[in-house]
């Protein structure tokens, strides 16, 4: 039980130090130093950072991730569509080295990338079966197959971005979620203005941004 913890505090230190500072800028020697015990203990349970950043996708970032390839499946209409966006930019937030660092990372592990890439492909599969569905419910227009598959990885793309902006206003004293809340808000409504979507979407749209919270 005492071994659990020790690892989940690590883990646990280890994601707020890697978001605070940037994996690449966080020693494990830094990690132990945090926690108020030897490099040695740190080294009894990972071997070195990049065991530490596997077991933080394996045991806490991995579930999350399969949860929202559920979510996607759950879409059928605009709230679901906010609601979707809204679950994927708090994971990519909640660990927000990773998706700002994935080129580090993978470049400093080649098994980071095998274990990450199985994931990303269903979540890209997911993302597709979302835009077929609301095609399906006439909430978008007709769209090709192309179409789709570009509508999916350019969402994956922005929300990639939007963490990416939140990391700088968090740098400049801004709140990470207020910030968050708002990318969000001007990314959909810029969707809108570039009538990606049907009217009977835009118009619901419109609806659920004036529901938004403050706060994602």
């Amino acid at each position: 039980m005492k071994a659990r913890k020790t690892k989940d505090r690590i883990l646990d230190t280890s994601i707020r130090l890697f978001n605070e500072r940037k994996a690449s800028n966080v020693s494990t020697v830094q990690i132990s130093a945090e926690m108020g015990i030897s490099p040695g203990n740190l080294y009894y349970y990972y071997d070195n950072k990049e065991e530490v950043i596997r077991y933080i996708w394996t045991e806490r970032m991995k579930s999350e991730a399969e949860a929202l390839v559920e979510k996607y499946a759950e879409v059928r209409s605009a709230a679901d569509f906010i609601e979707c966006i809204r679950e994927v930019l708090k994971h990519c937030l909640k660990y927000r080295f990773f998706y700002t660092e994935l080129t580090t990372l993978f470049a400093n592990d080649n098994m980071l990338i095998d274990m990450y890439r199985d994931l990303k492909d269903r979540i890209r599969a997911a993302a597709v079966e979302m835009h077929k569905t609301l095609v399906r419910e006439d909430m978008t227009p007709e769209l090709d197959r192309d179409d789709i598959e570009a509508a999916a990885d350019n969402g994956v793309a922005l929300l990639v971005g939007l963490v990416m902006y939140c990391d700088v206003m968090a740098v400049e004293g801004q709140s990470m979620e207020v910030s968050a809340s708002k990318a969000l808000i001007r990314m959909v409504r810029y969707m809108i203005m570039m009538k990606r979507f049907g009217s009977a979407m835009s118009a619901e749209l419109e609806k659920e941004l004036e529901r938004m919270p403050a706060s994602v």
